[in-house]
């Protein structure tokens, strides 16, 4: 605009028209990039139809990965394919965890030996160490000497765009967010987008080694880090207004005064197709050893199913005395109590085994997530004591086979209490529920019958990807020259030896 202005004023009128033609165009450009009145969210494929308009460089920063396959890392994968397969270039930072962990051996005992998604000519890798035994070598954590390769690797990407997955763990584990010492100091930064927090800071309180984190000054610390880290994103996006909520009190200090965080912007992360249940043909799902064991169960034994990690952050340990409970009660005498997954607390779930005696609480070992449905099919409710869900894919992925759900109720985002589940607030009415749907025939079918109706309107495609390229085009970039001869040379060294990270 003021390039025009100065040729105008220098008297260069035939250049004019072609000065505002360019004004016009990029006026336009930033109309049509601008998000819809409302702040509402353009479905990926009506935002993608057509092709992306500019080929980004999207890295895209993750603390979960194959063969840790849980619901933000299924997020994060179908988010990196979408990206790759719709013409951008994407980097994607992950975990690389040690030959030795229970990570890789639970993973191949489940069939998922191979990396779901590999490599390709838009999708790269640059992996980072795992390290420690934090939850019983289940949930490693960074290795902090790890940083300032991957920092380096970032920046030789030269990316315009970059996601970091859930930043509270990078800053439990390094106090340090991978990109955000280096990438902002450069002229041109690129667009920074914090994506999907886990309440990582609340859930890990639970964990033994995170005792101190009960202190409040520790807690508080920890929350203002937390702030801080975020302060330095250009977008924040989350799965549900419980995430918001948690993260809009939070204020960072600019200057000499304290400003709240950008507002959260709510999108939908983790869409469960409306097939889910039905999709995988029974042949399969015969073959499926969690299954053979959930069909051995007595006649007239109602089976209760816990798809997910067996850790203290989900609750587990909750989950399990609340069954406990429930079955010493005798209200619940023929119920069946399924885990389907593996984690630090194997030994707490074999250990109720055992004291309750044969078909009441089994543990059916890790089930890859292409399978997970069958395990689904065979089971008469769904069952967690997890407090801290920012989206609960689980829970979706339960009442798209028609199983009623009981849960909690902190950060429920799906489930309508008295009709497709029952909420509840603690371990004693998570004992009274699975009580009342063990014992009661016709509340499981009134239950069932409102799960099966569920209409995905708190689910459905996902649309993260599409908001995450809409913010980034809000400001009108213009498409990325491709990385120079230079850059490639310095992105050689940081990607090589990257470990074992999906092979």
């Amino acid at each position: 605009f003021f390039s025009a202005l100065k040729t105008l004023k220098a008297g260069g009128w035939l250049l004019l028209p072609l000065q505002t033609m360019w004004l016009l165009l990029l006026l336009r450009s930033c109309l049509a990039a601008s998000a819809p009145p409302g702040g509402d969210v353009v479905p990926a494929a009506a935002a993608s139809a057509g092709g992306p308009a500019v080929r980004q460089r999207i890295a895209y920063v993750t603390n979960t990965w194959w063969p840790k396959v849980d619901g933000a890392a299924i997020t994060v994968m179908g988010h990196a394919r979408y990206f790759s397969e719709h013409g951008h270039d994407v980097l994607v930072v992950r975990p690389s965890y040690p030959d030795d962990s229970p990570v890789w051996e639970r993973a191949v005992e489940a069939g998922m030996a191979s990396d779901p998604v590999p490599p390709s000519p838009t999708l790269q890798f640059l992996s980072y160490r795992m390290v420690g035994n934090r939850g019983g070598g289940f949930e490693p954590e960074m290795d902090a000497s790890d940083l300032s390769r991957v920092e380096k690797g970032l920046t030789a990407w030269e990316p315009n765009i970059v996601l970091v997955v859930d930043p509270d763990y990078f800053v439990l584990d390094t106090f340090r967010v991978p990109g955000l010492n280096t990438l902002m100091q450069l002229p041109s930064p690129p667009t920074m987008i914090a994506c999907m927090t886990t309440f990582c800071i609340e859930a890990i309180r639970k964990m033994p080694e995170y005792w101190w984190l009960n202190y409040a000054p520790a807690h508080a610390l920890f929350r203002q880090g937390l702030a801080t880290s975020y302060g330095q994103f250009d977008h924040i996006f989350v799965n549900g207004d419980q995430s918001a909520a948690y993260l809009r009190p939070m204020t960072v200090l600019r200057g000499s005064s304290w400003e709240p965080l950008p507002p959260a912007r709510v999108v939908k992360s983790r869409g469960v197709p409306a097939d889910f249940c039905t999709a995988l043909p029974e042949a399969d799902c015969a073959a499926e050893r969690a299954v053979s064991l959930m069909r051995e169960r007595p006649r007239g034994h109602v089976a209760f199913l816990y798809v997910g990690r067996l850790s203290f952050d989900k609750s587990v340990d909750e989950l399990v005395a609340a069954f406990e409970a429930a079955r010493r009660s005798g209200r619940a005498k023929r119920a069946t109590l399924y885990l389907a997954g593996s984690g630090e607390l194997e030994p707490l779930v074999h250990a109720a085994a055992d004291r309750l005696g044969p078909a009441s609480v089994i543990h059916l070992g890790q089930v890859s997530h292409r399978r997970v449905s069958c395990v689904l099919r065979e089971a008469d409710a769904y069952v967690s004591a997890a407090h801290n869900e920012t989206y609960g894919r689980s829970l979706v992925e339960a009442l798209r086979c028609g199983l009623p759900v009981v849960t909690m109720a902190s950060c429920n985002m799906h489930v309508d209490h008295g009709k497709s589940g029952l909420l509840g607030e603690g371990t004693a009415e998570l004992t009274e529920h699975i009580s009342m749907v063990a014992d009661d025939e016709a509340l499981r079918t009134r239950l069932a019958a409102n799960a099966q109706a569920y209409d995905g309107a708190t689910d459905g495609p996902s649309d993260a990807p599409g908001a995450m390229l809409r913010a980034a085009r809000h400001t009108c970039p213009l498409s990325p020259p491709p990385p120079s001869s230079r850059s490639r040379e310095r992105l050689a060294a940081p990607l090589a030896g990257a470990g074992r990270a999906g092979g």
